[in-house]
């Protein structure tokens, strides 16, 4: 659930919208270093109406980052991939469907890499990571209920090394020109999500 406390009325609604665009656009231009003044300077308003729907620097980067990981559940996490069969069908889909999320979405390698961070940002963006990583743990110990994975994988530490693997290679990938091709990093991250809940990967092409 996103942190930003939505005005009433469209048109605060669409002015926090305004400024979470202006706050990505210098992100991304300045290397993930954020200045209220610049957001304001980019959206064309006064820094005090930053400070008025954020309440500071920390709460514009916070709002920043809930704004992204709640595109990202939107989704990948909250996608029923289930139609596609069993729980490895289902989830080699979640993983392609999120390596194309961080594809698409420029702001990928600044959030997980480059955005500066203090207590209040990093706080936040850990309960964010611990959510994805939670409801990761769910869903291998729902298939191990179902049979479809075995019980010696521990949940939690498996969806916490699917995840953080997958931020860390993305940053790599996404990092370097040429970028490799989506369906590269998904083959090679499959490999590595079967080896954690201990299941053959199946055919790959790279």
């Amino acid at each position: 659930m996103s942190s930003i406390h939505l005005p009433i009325t469209p048109k605060g609604r669409a002015t926090v919208e305004r400024l979470l665009d202006a706050a990505r656009q210098v992100a991304l231009s300045s290397g993930g270093t954020i200045e209220i003044a610049d957001v304001a300077a980019k959206a064309g308003v006064v820094p005090s109406l930053v400070n008025r729907y954020f309440g500071s620097k920390s709460g514009l980067i916070v709002a920043l980052v809930d704004d992204y990981f709640d595109r990202f559940h939107q989704e990948v996490m909250e996608t029923d991939f289930q139609k596609y069969g069993t729980w490895a069908q289902s989830e080699r889909r979640r993983l392609e469907a999120g390596v194309r999320f961080h594809y698409r979405d420029p702001l990928s390698v600044i959030i997980h890499g480059q955005l500066t961070r203090d207590a209040e940002v990093a706080r936040r963006e850990a309960e964010r990571v611990a959510d994805v990583v939670d409801r990761a743990a769910r869903s291998i110990r729902k298939a191990q209920k179902a049979g479809e994975l075995p019980t010696s994988t521990d949940p939690g530490m498996a969806g916490a090394a699917m995840f953080g693997a997958m931020r860390l290679v993305l940053v790599e990938a996404l990092s370097r020109k040429p970028r490799p091709s989506a369906d590269r990093v998904i083959d090679f991250l499959w490999r590595h999500v079967a080896a954690l809940v201990q299941i053959e990967p199946g055919p790959t092409k790279i």
